[in-house]
């Protein structure tokens, strides 16, 4: 991920050097309009490119998953740079509205302007006469963009009005973007940054577009049945399995949307190896109404779709490893348990399986098949045992910063083993780590 933040940031930064391009004279300038005019525009550009890559992160493509290491990731970076862009969208407005206000109160002087004569044949002169049209549109955009994207941060509504919020942002998105292209400073078109801005609105565009028409993962979805399912009362945990038609097959460690009984759509991940039987195994924990009622709802032969596979959660390094499943979280090392046990290239790993409601019957599967994987099992029983902690990791593995960690659990508990490791000094590029919170 730290490869991919300094990517973005040096996307920035170059837009920044070609903004400053066209805006020679920026250090130059002798009144308050001038610096404003100018930091409209940036403010202006900085925004609708975050935006456009928020938009681009939420189509679920495979080149970008690609690129962020996952599709978790992708909607990790999708949360925070949309932050990013509404906060830069609020400072944009500011810049641009407040000091109307402040000319309005007597408190600023505004300068005479005068317009040079165009010529009536020139694009400029067509594009003009919109401006001010533009920027209306892009105010109300902006009003009900802001509103929305406060409602989705706080998590407040259901699935199917989160969605609905969504696609109004698609089309806020489609205002904005015919905001941005007319207003972008005359005195700009001649340089790079006029077409590199055009461009990236076309691709937020494209976006919104595909958003709109309802295309995103409809490439990945595919009906499927209940083929058997069983419910574990210990660890509150419905062992799901599906029969999906015409599956692309998937690697050890990925997820998939499901969706029964047209309820949200809920990612789980594979808890078994791919055979190409189109035969997937799901491990579902009681965390909230929808998996608490499932055990109750489940019927065999039931349609269901999935959407999938997606992820990068795939064990792919040179190094000794350290896995750490927090309660369902252990349903990422299932299916990697069973893909180590055909693979002939064994490194040392330990598996740490941390719950508070263990059940026998499982504890049986998993150490069975931790044995056959030639994986050193450790159980951290929650509730006469300590909470596992990098100290105790430490104690266990000396070498600890020549492991690389592969932790799939609770955001808390995730989160006090980044904070610990940082302190150790440890390396967090060696650190994975899966964001199920895909809001």
């Amino acid at each position: 991920m730290k490869a991919l933040y300094i990517k973005t940031m040096g996307v920035f930064v170059l837009i920044t050097l070609l903004w400053l391009q066209a805006e020679s004279n920026l250090f130059s300038y002798t009144n308050f309009f001038e610096y404003r005019s100018a930091l409209i525009q940036f403010s202006g550009i900085i925004a609708i490119t975050l935006m456009t890559m928020v938009m681009l992160l939420a189509l679920r493509l495979s080149f970008i998953e690609k690129l962020t290491q996952g599709l978790d990731k992708s909607y990790h970076l999708h949360k925070w740079m949309g932050i990013g862009a509404l906060v830069t969208a609020v400072i944009h407005w500011m810049i641009a509205i407040v000091p109307k206000y402040l000319v309005r109160w007597d408190m600023l002087v505004k300068p005479v302007r005068t317009r040079n004569v165009l010529n009536p044949d020139s694009l400029y002169s067509i594009i003009r006469p919109l401006r001010s049209g533009a920027e209306g549109l892009g105010e109300w955009a902006f009003y009900v963009m802001l509103v929305l994207g406060v409602i989705s941060l706080l998590g407040a509504i259901g699935y199917k009005k989160f969605k609905l919020s969504h696609k109004l942002m698609s089309a806020c998105f489609l205002v904005i973007a015919y905001h941005s292209a007319i207003l972008i400073k005359h005195s700009y078109w001649p340089y790079i940054i006029t077409y590199l801005v055009l461009a990236i609105i076309a691709c937020g565009m494209f976006a919104a577009v595909w958003s709109l028409c309802g295309k995103i993962g409809k490439k990945r979805a595919f009906k499927a049945h209940v083929s058997g399912f069983s419910h574990d009362n210990d660890n509150q945990v419905t062992d799901l399995h599906l029969s999906v038609k015409d599956w692309p097959g998937h690697r050890h460690g990925q997820f998939a949307y499901v969706n029964i009984g047209n309820h949200e759509p809920h990612p789980f991940t594979i808890a078994c190896v791919d055979r190409s039987d189109g035969q997937l195994r799901f491990l579902v924990k009681e965390l909230g109404d929808f998996t608490a009622k499932l055990k109750t709802q489940l019927v065999l032969g039931q349609s269901v779709t999935i959407e999938g596979p997606y992820g990068q959660f795939n064990f792919d390094d040179t190094h000794p490893q350290i896995w750490i499943g927090g309660g369902i979280g252990i349903a990422a090392f299932k299916a990697a348990l069973q893909q180590r046990q055909n693979s002939s290239a064994i490194k040392p790993v330990t598996l740490y399986y941390c719950t508070s409601n263990p059940s026998s019957r499982f504890i049986t599967e998993l150490e069975r098949e931790a044995t056959k994987a030639y994986v050193t099992l450790k159980i951290i029983d929650g509730r006469s045992q300590p909470y596992l902690t990098v100290d105790q990791l430490l104690s266990r593995h000396p070498d600890i910063q020549c492991n690389s960690i592969w932790f799939c659990g609770p955001i808390a508990f995730s989160n006090q083993l980044t904070q610990d490791l940082t302190a150790i000094g440890y390396d967090l590029d060696l650190f994975h780590r899966e964001y199920f919170s895909m809001r």
